[in-house]
């Protein structure tokens, strides 16, 4: 190769080298660029696993252990079970309540706010009114102008005008607070104590089919509400059934049994507890409480067949007091939702088992009536089903009849992984939820308010009257965004907006939505799995294009290994031809 020929290959090497190193610190400056891009999504992610929000726990847990919504302005304004029917005023930090554009009209309009500011109107003047007022606030006006905005239906306000002065109130601002609380929650030992005192408010009549037909169990006020009521179940009403008490039960543990009709305790029932016979007022006077306290048996001399029918009348009124198959007007005990209702019915259902004739268990048996008798109530302690002694005496511990019951409804309330457990042939393996006395049982709350018309009326009477006492806020802004929940929750958490909420005393106070025991902060798990994804989508899009990166840098030091082997190949060719040219001319 000439030499000018070689310096310019020399020339267009250096060139591609120089190219080639520009383009490598291109690529490092890339790469780099992709790292930080990578920790910065990575940050973000990090920092999104810390989102939370709020949420209105619907059991009234506060701790978002219970049944959850997303915190909205409509449930905690709107009537409804979620919020007991008390509004949940969402407050400035002037302790205006902040409405909505429409309800904020409506109260307008109604005459109860002023317009700019938002100030009351009414000088503190609390009135029911008509629909047509407007100098001075009035309730009904209020409701009127709610259901020209579609705040509330036409119908929901039509029943509380007919309540007329029996449906507005001073509650919210001092008045009496309607008693809403649809259920009561025991630990065990205030359940069981409950079961014993608890007395009827009213006259009620709850009708059973027992296994001899319907029978009509009569409470009076001020009976036991969970009175057993065995002479009524077993007919013992002489107007009805021409039956006396002593047709039907026996009143000691050494039955009679000889010949005379009148003298056979053959088909009768004995009643009794720690082995001793009840008499006929401790028998009227039995209650649930009473059984779950101490060892109650019930004994026959009959078959099996027969007294396993008895058996299940008795269940079947324990099961009903506590809720099962509760109608209108009866006791509703454990039943206070749909949930609860379907555990009532399965426990029922296992229950049974345990008073079939299938299920009987072979007491030891004895030399006389009386022993046998004996031995069947001593091993029905025992057992869970029915017991058997010979000559046809038959026994079960109504006592462990009873824990069986309430056993099953929690194993279906909480599941068979709950560690209770129910062996028909041994109590003492069996483990009872009335051992458990960490236990909390919902019982309905008997004295609740539950007429939806009053719980309405009540609700918006607490919103009025608070509107006439406090005002509402007049920050157009906040009433546009109150119903957005995004800016609900941000607004809450930031110290923003407040809630106010009803106390013991009948009045409300503004707090700290941490002190609302509906609402819960809790980790948004909608948000955390969205910064996720996208994490995920910019960390695979940043490391493809860091192995386009690191391809492209692989193959530029490919081709800079080439230039340089080629480059000094021909640096050194023309080192040579200087120095030939040199040596020639020398000479």
């Amino acid at each position: 190769m000439g030499l000018a020929a070689s310096q310019a290959r020399f020339l267009a090497i250096t060139a591609r080298k120089n190219n080639c190193e520009f383009r490598s610190m291109e690529i490092a400056q890339q790469k780099l660029s992709v790292t930080r891009d990578l920790q910065k999504a990575a940050d973000e992610y990090q920092n999104s696993l810390n989102a939370t929000k709020l949420v209105w726990d619907g059991d009234n847990n506060g701790d978002g252990t219970g049944t959850i919504y997303d915190l909205s302005y409509a449930i905690m304004m709107t009537p409804s079970a979620l919020n007991e029917y008390d509004p949940f005023l969402i407050t400035d930090t002037q302790g205006k309540i902040v409405l909505s554009d429409s309800m904020y009209n409506a109260a307008v309009k109604a005459g109860i706010i002023d317009a700019k500011t938002g100030d009351p109107t009414g000088n503190g003047k609390f009135t029911m009114g008509s629909a047509s007022s407007t100098d001075d606030g009035t309730r009904n006006a209020f409701l009127y102008q709610l259901g020209v905005a579609n705040e509330v239906s036409t119908s929901t306000i039509n029943t509380i005008y007919a309540l007329g002065s029996n449906g507005y109130t001073s509650s919210g601002v001092g008045g009496e607070i309607a008693d809403k609380t649809m259920a009561n929650a025991m630990p065990t030992a205030t359940f069981i104590n409950y079961l014993q005192s608890a007395e009827c408010e009213n006259d009620e009549t709850i009708t059973i089919a027992t296994s001899t037909g319907e029978v009509n169990i009569s409470y009076e006020k001020g009976d036991a509400l969970y009175g057993l009521k065995l002479t009524d179940v077993f007919g013992v009403k002489e107007s009805e059934s021409g039956k006396t008490f002593n047709d039907i039960f026996c009143t000691t543990t050494t039955p009679n049994n000889n010949s005379k009709d009148e003298d056979n305790d053959l088909n009768k029932i004995l009643i009794t507890k720690d082995g001793k016979a009840l008499s006929q007022s401790e028998i009227e006077a039995l209650t649930l409480g009473d059984i779950l306290t101490g060892k109650y048996e019930m004994s026959g001399i009959m078959s099996t067949d027969d007294f396993s029918k008895k058996a299940e009348d008795v269940l079947l009124v324990m099961a009903t007091l506590l809720g099962y198959n509760a109608q209108d007007g009866d006791i509703k005990g454990l039943n206070v939702d749909n949930e609860s209702d379907a555990a009532l019915d399965q426990a029922f259902v296992f229950s049974q088992l345990l008073v079939s004739s299938n299920y009987a268990e072979t007491a030891s048996s004895g030399g006389t009536m009386y022993k046998s008798v004996q031995n069947a109530i001593s091993k029905a302690q025992d057992t869970n089903c029915i017991a058997e002694g010979n000559r046809d005496v038959k026994s079960i511990s109504l006592t462990n009849l009873l824990k069986s019951y309430l056993t099953y409804f929690a194993m279906s309330m909480d599941g068979y992984n709950s560690g209770f457990n129910i062996e028909t042939d041994s109590s003492k393996e069996s483990l009872y939820i009335t051992d458990d006395l960490s236990y909390y049982f919902l019982l309905t709350n008997e004295a609740a308010q539950t007429s939806q018309d009053i719980l309405n009326a009540d609700f918006y009477n607490q919103l009025y009257n608070n509107l006439c006492m406090y005002g509402a806020c007049s920050d157009a802004t906040k009433r546009a965004q109150i119903t957005d929940s995004d800016y609900l929750n941000q607004a809450l958490k930031n110290g923003q907006l407040f809630v106010s909420t009803l106390s013991t005393d009948g009045y409300y106070y503004q707090g700290h939505y941490t002190n609302s025991a509906h609402i819960a902060e809790i980790t948004d798990e909608d948000a955390v799995a969205q910064a996720e994804a996208e994490y995920n989508a910019t960390k695979s899009k940043l490391n493809y294009k860091e192995e386009t990166l690191e391809l492209e840098l692989k193959n530029i030091d490919t081709e800079l290994s080439a230039l340089t082997t080629e480059y000094d190949t021909v640096k050194n060719l023309i080192s040579k031809n200087v120095e030939k040219v040199f040596t020639m001319f020398s000479t």
